[in-house]
């Protein structure tokens, strides 16, 4: 598992971390984190935008694919933004991402995970993990795939996976992101805008100075 904050004194569904499985023709992998994936130490600025982290990550996956994660933490709230891309030779490959929640309890009166609400409510991936809210939304270019929900309670706060996100990486990005309906919609956008606009620049050839590379120590797994 990629872990991006530990769940002590998490008090609202809060993104702790994912399971990401690559499977390409010829092999499976399975990526983690030796640690947070996120230093706290390498925080981007302030300002308009808060504190944040942006690390990136390159997993090799042959000797002539790489995929490269980014994610993009703002540190005064819940939002999470993850992009994943290939870079060199192309070949057929899909990713598998399985997110863990903290601050989800008590336990979901709906049992089961992200739904698609009406267009008048804005026709997002939403889900609301107790009654009490906050709703988490997911932005994707994915696909969902609702699974029974899964509980881990040998950490120090139980976790929550409700089902998992699939993608066809390509080198285009392919992104996931996660908010929650009591952050300002405002902030959200800034948040997110920042972020989107960064992979449109890198694609385009622009650097942009303000991202972090390779924070975190990363593992790749084959089977």
């Amino acid at each position: 598992m990629i872990t991006i904050r530990t769940p002590k004194e998490i008090s609202q569904p809060t993104l702790i971390g994912f399971e990401a499985t690559v499977k390409t023709p010829h092999a499976v992998f399975e990526l983690s984190s030796t640690g947070l994936a996120i230093d706290a130490g390498g925080q981007v600025g302030g300002g308009l935008y808060g504190r944040i982290a942006w690390p990136r990550a390159l997993f090799r996956l042959g000797s002539d694919l790489v995929m490269e994660l980014q994610m993009f933490v703002p540190f005064d709230c819940s939002d999470v933004a993850i992009s994943w891309q290939l870079r060199g030779n192309s070949m057929p490959a899909e990713l598998t991402v399985k997110p863990h929640f903290a601050g989800c309890e008590p336990l979901g009166y709906r049992n089961r995970g992200f739904c698609v609400e009406s267009q008048e409510n804005g026709g997002r991936l939403c889900w609301l993990p107790h009654v009490l809210g906050p709703k988490i939304v997911a932005d994707t270019n994915g696909e969902y795939r609702d699974e029974p929900f899964q509980f881990a309670l040998n950490r120090p706060q139980t976790t929550v996976s409700p089902g998992t996100f699939e993608f066809q990486l390509a080198p285009r990005p392919s992104i996931l992101m996660f908010s929650s309906d009591t952050c300002a919609q405002s902030q959200c956008r800034r948040h997110f805008g920042l972020f989107l606009a960064g992979l449109l620049n890198q694609n385009s050839g622009t650097i942009d100075s303000s991202a972090k590379s390779d924070v975190g120590e990363f593992m790749v797994m084959t089977s």
